[in-house]
């Protein structure tokens, strides 16, 4: 797992709020992050049709979920399977970037409908909540919390960008990432990939994101009315959210940015998606939370049916500052799989994580990259 420093000097809730800029301009981005998706996954078994996850893509240890689907499943000859998939909650691409003045956010959804066993296809409109978290510490420790509620509301989403349903909030105590650990003064360990399992003391007392910084419909907790966050449907993508943020004012730099190393977009039509939660890994067990991965016999991998209390939810993570993580698929550890899987990526497969596939920091991404993974899996050091 990696780790940043605490430190955010820069992204101190208490800084005064320059004056507000000018409408978004048309959005920049720099950074991209792909996810698996569940959409293309459908099979139909005695007449009706089903979905899988993708094997690897929902992984509860780190906080990543692939969960576009209700909560019951069931067996299906071999396969792990859910009869109801929402294609509005499925990521299958994000983005990221920013000019003088705003931050800017793309969430790419695979459609707009609901699809049920029976085959029928019932068009629902983008009427999750699209958020997106950012903070300089890798485990979301004194991160932002950004939600653009229902881009497609009362049935008439905006191409243009609207104050409409945005708010946002900050993590000032620390415990998105969890409440144990030496930082809060508890035994055990504690971090993104630390979960309520592993520790009980994860949840304990946890707030989430405490502190709430825009007030309903863009509107800057102590601004004197100052309007600091937008949301749009993308002119040329019915499927597409897009997100401003005037990062100025909020008192954000562009330094600050480029040393983001928790970037997290979600799509959330289930449950959980309100800022109290911090990482819902530290919220719920296993068993709480639920699982579309297979364990034995007809149950899942905690041992319980389908989906618990996260369910129609999918993210993906990244990072904006280059980050030395060996354990490249995120799968708590260190091996041979990880060098497979920056192999997979570079050509052209799907990047669990969405990692900096210039793994060596040389400017390209070549047989290079996957030597230097390859002497860091040897027990080398981080380049």
């Amino acid at each position: 797992m990696f780790r940043a420093p605490l430190r955010m000097s820069a992204l101190a809730l208490g800084l005064t709020a320059g004056l507000a800029a000018a409408q978004p301009a048309t959005p920049t981005y720099s950074f991209t992050y792909t996810d698996a998706t569940t959409g293309d996954n459908a099979f139909i078994a005695g007449g009706f049709r089903y979905y899988t996850i993708d094997p690897g893509a929902d992984r509860y240890q780190n906080d990543i979920y692939e969960r576009p689907i209700a909560q019951a499943f069931q067996l299906v000859g071999a396969n792990y399977a859910s009869e109801e998939y929402h294609s509005y909650v499925d990521v299958e691409r994000a983005r990221l970037g920013w000019d003088a003045n705003y931050l800017y956010a793309s969430i790419d959804l695979v459609g707009l409908e609901k699809r049920t066993k029976d085959g029928v296809n019932s068009i629902e409109g983008l009427k999750a909540k699209y958020l997106l978290r950012i903070g300089t510490d890798a485990d979301g420790r004194n991160s932002w919390y950004f939600m653009a509620d229902e881009p497609g509301f009362a049935g008439t989403p905006s191409t243009v960008f609207t104050n409409a349903k945005t708010e946002g909030w900050k993590d000032t105590d620390l415990d998105v990432g969890g409440r144990g650990g030496p930082i809060h003064g508890q035994p055990g360990p504690s971090g993104v990939n630390v979960t309520k399992v592993q520790n009980p003391l994860e949840e304990f007392g946890m707030n989430g994101y405490d502190a709430q910084v825009i007030l309903s419909d863009g509107i800057f907790n102590g601004g004197a009315g100052q309007l600091v966050m937008w949301q749009r449907v993308s002119p040329a993508d019915p499927t597409v959210v897009e997100i401003a943020i005037d990062y100025v004012s909020l008192g954000l730099t562009q330094v600050d940015l480029q040393n983001l190393r928790f970037v997290d977009f979600a799509a959330v039509a289930g449950g959980p998606a309100g800022p109290e939660n911090g990482l819902w890994n530290d919220k719920y067990t296993g068993i709480e939370a639920g699982s579309p991965n297979l364990g034995i016999g007809t149950d899942n991998e905690f041992g319980t049916q389908g989906l618990g209390t996260i369910y129609l939810a999918d993210n993906v993570r990244g990072t904006v500052a280059p980050i030395c993580d060996p354990d490249f698929n995120q799968d708590g550890n260190v091996d041979q799989d990880d060098i497979l899987a920056l192999v997979t990526a570079i050509g052209g497969g799907p990047n669990p994580a969405g990692f900096d596939l210039d793994f060596n920091r040389d400017g390209n991404v070549d047989q290079n990259d996957v030597s230097a993974l390859v002497d860091v899996v040897g027990g080398g050091q981080c380049p």
